[in-house]
């Protein structure tokens, strides 16, 4: 059935699953299962075994957890995480239900849960596979999958014919529409296709150098520039930029023993200016003398690398868009709380209480949002703004302690100066506190 084995030995933990989908009454419905260990709700997934392919260790661990005997279909995608310490890749394939059984692993799994996929998508423990299940209907096919895995495998299974890789079917999906690139997204799209153009001459040239009869490499990386191409036409910045990166590593096939080790030894470079566990992982797998480094760990490295740098760019746009929301909030806080200012008494005190308030939880969260604190990949605009709400009524306790300070120790007047400081850094503080509480919320949830 499958083309690529996961090699016995690997510093990268190989694993592979599926989305199981059928049609009912209510609409389409997925399959989700509830592990007792973990006490978590994940998607049918397991470990490859050694000499196992991908493809026939998503359909073992998905007939193990759910029961049901299922057939392959298309390739949806991967994510990565660390476990342990060690870094782990799973790959999701679209399976569709041949034989309903009962659940054979009651020890492991506790439940096994058909779900529409809104509902599945709550009930998902993880960020990656919500993520994942989320793009179930709008994620582009991925025309050769066989060539995707091999990169991960080491050469001599890279080199599989054409015609020997299994067909995936899938369902043709809509194209994507158009939309209009800002200034910043022009810039970018310019120089994505400029690099895009530029590797494809690199590539011609290393396609023409090889020796190898077999050039599925460079079929693969063909494949991927096209997709490039297509992402640029609707402005699909990230796509790009992945598509690009998986073009890349399949050139790395087409490269001399000379060049491995000079493409290895930039990476060893790299990977220092990266401090999370990828770094780490591309440390391990390139800690071997340059004689000995092979496409497959090269690849593996490349792959984390990209997927770092990825995560950084959406993380960067993200962050740019919640500061922009955070300027819009306070430019309209100021304009709503402007006809306080027209009353008398105590009550005339509240707009600019909850203003400086509003100002300092905004502060923080900017602070936050620009340092890379924030470590939530999760685009919800109510998760970020939440903490600077709460933040802004926090001013109030500001200017209750104020007024308890200028009735308990002071006759003079009232310097409002000191008023609006208390306010501010009330906010703040409010802003942090429950942002530090919900992070660490997170945190726990992820190691259990």
């Amino acid at each position: 059935m499958a083309t690529s084995i996961a090699p016995a030995e690997n510093p990268v933990i190989k694993a592979a699953g599926g989305i199981i989908q059928r049609s009912s009454e209510r609409g389409e419905e997925v399959l989700v299962v509830f592990r007792k260990q973990e006490r978590d709700w994940t998607l049918p997934k397991g470990e490859v075994k050694d000499g196992e392919s991908f493809q026939e260790a998503a359909l073992r661990e998905v007939e193990q957890e759910t029961g049901c005997e299922c057939q392959l279909g298309s390739y949806l995608g991967t994510i990565s995480y660390s476990d342990n310490g060690v870094p782990k890749v799973v790959m999701f394939w679209k399976m569709s239900v041949l034989q309903e059984k009962s659940m054979p692993d009651r020890k492991e799994i506790g439940e096994a849960a058909w779900m529409q996929v809104p509902a599945a998508i709550q009930k998902l423990s993880h960020s990656q596979e919500k993520a994942l299940l989320s793009h179930l209907g709008t994620a582009p096919r991925l025309a050769q999958p066989g060539p995707e895995l091999q990169q991960q495998v080491p050469q001599q299974q890279a080199s599989m014919p054409q015609s020997q890789q299994p067909h995936l079917d899938s369902v043709p999906q809509p194209p994507r529409p158009r939309r209009k690139a800002s200034l910043e997204d022009q810039r970018v799209l310019a120089r994505l296709l400029r690099e895009a153009q530029a590797f494809r001459v690199e590539l011609a040239f290393l396609e023409r150098r090889s020796g190898l009869n077999d050039k599925s490499w460079a079929a693969a990386a063909h494949d991927q520039i096209d997709n490039v191409m297509r992402c640029l036409d609707s402005n699909d910045i990230e796509g790009g930029l992945v598509c690009l990166n998986a073009a890349q590593r399949f050139a790395v096939y087409g490269l001399n023993k000379s060049e491995l080790a000079t493409r290895a030894a930039i990476l060893r470079e790299e990977a220092l200016k990266i401090s999370s566990w990828q770094g780490h992982a591309m440390e391990t797998l390139l800690s071997v003398p340059d004689e000995q480094i092979t496409v497959d760990r090269l690849t593996d490295a490349m792959k984390l690398r990209d997927e770092f740098s990825t995560n950084q760019y959406y993380r960067t746009r993200l962050a740019g868009d919640h500061l922009r929301i955070l300027l819009i909030i306070c430019a309209l806080a100021v304009v709503a709380l402007l006809p306080f200012l027209l009353l008398q008494g105590p009550v005339r005190m509240v707009a600019p209480v909850l203003l400086f308030g509003l100002l300092g939880s905004s502060f923080s969260a900017a602070h936050s949002l620009m340092t890379g604190k924030n470590d939530t990949m999760v685009p919800n605009v109510v998760i970020m703004l939440t903490p600077v709400l709460f933040g802004a009524v926090a001013g109030l306790a500001g200017f209750a302690v104020h007024e308890y300070l200028v009735a308990r120790f002071s006759h003079g007047p009232t310097y409002m100066s000191a008023l609006f400081a208390l306010s501010f850094l009330f906010g703040m503080a409010g802003q942090r506190l429950l942002a530090r509480f919900a992070i660490t919320k997170r945190r726990k949830r992820a190691k259990a």
